[in-house]
């Protein structure tokens, strides 16, 4: 295991959890991903995961679970949480993803970043408590069965490869619009580059499918080197003496969240003034942002 902590930017950032409380409710509803609560006093923190983070987040906004779990075994996130308070902690939103791959990628983060709060380091254990022999058993025959399954999938359309089928897209389709396509050659030369997924796709006369099979596993059915860069919405909130207080995940929550026009936003992210003289807004593009110097 890796000891040494690496820098980790997360895809949203609530600088107060108690103030930012709807916020990280709302926008986290039904969404699969990792979280990490950060104790701004102690400096100490908590890697978790959640199929639906919403639903899991707002378990720890209430203190009366928490006290509940603590009569009956040990929780070092929880009894930190019951003393310092939600206003003395952050937390981080550090991916959403896919609910197949959820215990990987909260091992990668607890391998990499270390978390003081996490009593053991094993993704899918409960509470920062080792797994039951009977968990892990079960564990290992759902993941088993789910390789067997896709392994049956891919022979089955070998089989029917001039019967035609319906296609059901991946969940995760919606989300590649805003992701740009690089095509290469074998040398490692720019063909051709294209907006979005789609009208890489439809240029080389192959299906979505087949496209947004390259995009998730990076194998390439042809001669061209396939390379996906996906758009960063996110917007930096500064306050008026440089103090980051939040990154929101893209421009519609932010107009939510202060109540400023769309146009406004844009203006204001692009010249990097001051807004009301209260706050300052940024995006990944910004020369102003003073998070990405």
């Amino acid at each position: 295991m890796n000891n040494n902590k690496v820098k980790v930017v997360p895809i949203i950032s609530y600088g107060n959890a108690e103030m930012y409380k709807t916020s990280i409710l709302e926008e986290n509803m039904n969404k699969s991903g990792i979280y990490k609560w950060n104790n701004l006093i102690t400096k100490k923190n908590y890697v978790g995961s959640a199929i639906n983070l919403g639903n899991r987040l707002k378990f720890y906004y209430i203190t009366s679970n928490l006290k509940r779990v603590l009569n009956k075994e040990s929780s070092m996130i929880y009894s930190a949480i019951l003393k310092y308070g939600y206003s003395n902690f952050s937390l981080d939103i550090l991916e959403y993803c896919e609910p197949d791959i959820l215990i990987s990628r909260e091992q990668y983060y607890l391998d990499s970043l270390n978390p003081s709060y996490n009593i053991l380091k094993v993704a899918g254990s409960r509470l920062g408590s080792k797994a039951t022999m009977k968990t892990r058993i079960t564990l290992s025959i759902i993941w088993r069965q789910r390789k067997i399954i896709k392994q049956l999938k891919v022979k089955s359309e070998i089989k029917s490869n001039n019967v035609p089928k319906i296609v059901i897209k991946p969940k995760l389709i919606p989300r590649t619009q805003s992701i740009k396509v690089k095509v290469l050659d074998t040398s490692n030369n720019l063909i051709k580059e294209f907006v979005s997924i789609k009208n890489a796709a439809k240029y080389f006369n192959i299906s979505y499918e087949t496209m947004f099979k390259i995009f998730k596993t990076g194998i390439s059915y042809d001669n061209y080197i396939y390379k996906f860069e996906r758009k960063d919405h996110r917007i930096w909130v500064y306050h008026f003496n440089k103090e980051l207080v939040e990154i929101l995940e893209n421009q519609k929550t932010t107009i939510k969240l202060y109540n400023i026009p769309r146009t406004t936003l844009f203006n204001y992210i692009k010249s990097g003034k001051l807004y009301k003289n209260k706050y300052y807004f940024y995006n990944i593009d910004s020369k102003f942002n003073p998070y990405l110097k």
